[in-house]
């Protein structure tokens, strides 16, 4: 039981800081290679299906409320270009979807990086869930490598 309750969080932690996973399963958790991939594939997947089906809601939702904002004139000064901004938008720019999905995937979250695949790319939904689907796989893969390298 205990130990289903484990997978699970790691699971569940994997669909938001994917990062992270492969090494806290293999250091904290005594999981092999194979367990590690596994448990960061199925959460990186739940969690890339969910918040880029979903993205639709959370962009409407922050347009009604820049919206609101402005009619209320509670709008504070939002920032021109923050770091992350500036960092998704040139690899946006220079690599295209691949950049986006094989590189800010694993490093910024996966939240984030599939709303902004779905508002960026939302004429290539299919081949952008799937460019998804595969950075999620190979990141598993070679995070959960380098985590067992390191035990």
């Amino acid at each position: 039981m205990e130990n289903v309750l484990i997978i699970s969080y790691l699971i569940l932690l994997s669909t938001v800081k994917f990062l992270f996973v492969p090494f806290i399963s293999v250091h904290v958790h005594n999981y092999d290679f194979l367990t590690s991939s596994i448990i960061s594939i199925s959460g990186g997947l739940i969690g890339v299906s969910f918040f880029f089906k979903t993205s639709a809601f959370f962009i409407d939702r922050a347009i009604k409320k820049r919206k609101k904002a402005v009619l209320n004139k509670s709008l504070k000064r939002k920032k021109v270009f923050t770091r992350v901004n500036r960092l998704l938008v040139s690899v946006k720019n220079t690599m295209g979807m691949y950049g986006l999905a094989f590189l800010i995937l694993p490093f910024i979250s996966i939240p984030i990086c599939s709303i902004v695949a779905a508002k960026y790319y939302h004429l290539k939904k299919k081949k952008m869930l799937l460019l998804l689907y595969t950075s999620t796989i190979a990141w598993s893969f070679l995070l959960s490598a380098i985590a067992n390298l390191l035990d």
